[in-house]
């Protein structure tokens, strides 16, 4: 028996999709590629990242925003890891 439905499956990828399309947004456009970062410096903007979402949910404000960045820094580290293949 799968622990994931397909309807949360869907809901996920749909997650996912916004969180990708949050990273192509013009305000990121202009930031250097994930591939040239190492693991460390993905790994401090994480822990940026994660004080952030600290702070928009003690604000109850653009906690999904936050989270989306959180997303896309750790699949761009496995995207590193993974030799950008």
């Amino acid at each position: 028996m799968s622990r994931i439905t397909e309807a949360e499956r869907k809901r996920f990828h749909k997650i996912l999709d916004d969180s990708i399309d949050k990273m192509d947004s013009p305000k990121n456009i202009g930031k250097v590629h994930w591939s040239s970062e190492c693991l460390e410096g993905l790994q401090k903007m994480i822990a940026v990242e994660n004080a952030e979402l600290d702070l928009a949910i003690y604000e109850n404000e653009n906690i999904e925003t936050e989270n989306f960045d959180l997303i896309n820094l750790n699949l761009m580290m496995v995207d590193n890891l993974r030799s950008n293949k």
